[in-house]
């Protein structure tokens, strides 16, 4: 461990993913360590400045002033699927296009080095989800990744931001494909209100029956999480899962400037 290692400060951009490592009570303390906390326990010289916006999609980032940092990591693209933001097209990257998911991306990195030049920047991919119910307001809900929404899949808007940026030579982490979250998985069960009573159906049973918002009890009790526990925002297991990738990513990243924290 190097002693004298230089503070690494960390700009994170994303949506609610990001945004929950510093509200847990959004999350009913469903969740204890977020992913940035949990990434910044590897290393004894990272320190995070959490811009995570709830809600948020590549839109609402072209405009935003950005602070100065040694590294910045990009966490979006889960709420431009829900909301229909086009994919767009390496080209809109490119030029900047603002209007599909591609040309947002692509203000936005410009945004990143022109407030901070040497800084080394990290864009990730969103991750498959499941039935989503806020776990605050029932009636904040969506259907999961298994089925397109607005004419798109996830998987797809996934592809192109890892395959866009990987060929403008942006480097990148793959969540995606890597983390292993699945619609099979991002819930145990789901607690479903059935002709004959209330029972634990796992995916895709539950997708077969709707849930009553405002009548029927919450659908996930914390016996049902496994990589998430709502459907949608990461567990404790996925904000490790996460971190693990992601502190890796970024040891091959910034090299012998982060110093590990030791076992």
């Amino acid at each position: 461990m190097n002693e004298t290692a230089e503070t690494i400060k960390w700009c994170a951009i994303g949506d609610s993913f990001t945004y929950l490592n510093d509200h847990l009570d959004e999350t009913a303390y469903r969740v204890k360590k977020g992913y940035l906390t949990r990434t910044c326990g590897f290393f004894t010289n990272l320190s995070v400045i959490n811009m995570g916006m709830n809600g948020s999609a590549t839109p609402d980032w072209v405009h935003v002033r950005l602070p100065g940092a040694d590294l910045y990591t990009v966490l979006l693209g889960t709420n431009d699927w829900h909301g229909g933001v086009p994919l767009g097209s390496r080209e809109d990257f490119t030029k900047k296009r603002e209007g599909t998911i591609l040309g947002n991306l692509g203000v936005l990195v410009s945004h990143i080095r022109e407030t901070a030049p040497e800084a080394a920047l990290l864009v990730m991919n969103p991750v498959e989800r499941g039935d989503f119910v806020y776990i605050l307001d029932p009636f904040n809900n969506a259907h999961g990744s298994y089925m397109p929404d607005q004419g798109q899949w996830l998987s797809d808007i996934a592809q192109g931001i890892c395959e866009t940026c990987c060929a403008e030579g942006i480097p990148t982490l793959n969540l995606h494909d890597l983390s292993g979250f699945t619609p099979e998985n991002v819930v145990r069960f789901k607690w479903v209100n059935t002709p004959e009573g209330y029972r634990q159906l796992p995916y895709p049973d539950y997708t077969r029956i709707p849930v009553r918002f405002g009548e029927d009890a919450y659908p996930y009790p914390p016996e049902a999480a496994d990589f998430t526990y709502d459907g949608l925002h990461p567990s404790d297991k996925g904000n490790e899962v996460i971190a693990s990738l992601l502190a890796a990513r970024l040891l091959e990243l910034l090299g012998g400037r982060l110093s590990p924290r030791e076992a």
